[in-house]
């Protein structure tokens, strides 16, 4: 995958337990070693995943360095708790790659109403 990324672009995928078959990758990472900049265009609906809220607040941002996007749960119509839990998906990429909390943004795909597994 490295030879089909930028420069300085890093990406993984792997099967963290949000779906039930583990034959299928269901949490990705990509980083940049550079400053990124970032923006979005988003829902108008009032109702939206926990993702969108806390991109929204980070975007626009000369200063993304990486994104972390889970398959299998939208992290949508899940109150305070999903966004805390984008909150925390963004803390754990942030220190794990030593990073601010603020230069991650947070994508979530799937069933909507659940909450993710964050103990996985």
């Amino acid at each position: 995958m490295a030879d089909h990324l930028p420069k300085g672009y890093r990406a993984a995928g792997i099967y963290s337990g949000v779906k039930k078959n583990p034959n299928k990758l269901d949490l990705s990472l990509v980083v940049s070693d550079r400053p990124t900049v970032a923006t979005g265009v988003y829902t108008q609906n009032v109702v939206c995943g926990a993702p969108v809220t806390l991109n929204r607040e980070r975007t626009p941002s000369e200063s993304v360095h990486a994104v972390v996007i889970n398959s299998g749960v939208a992290n949508a119509c899940t109150g305070d708790r999903g966004y805390r839990d984008a909150q925390q998906m963004a803390t754990l990429v942030a220190d794990s790659c030593q990073l601010e909390n603020e230069q991650v943004l947070v994508m979530s795909t799937g069933v909507i109403g659940e909450h993710l597994p964050m103990e996985k």
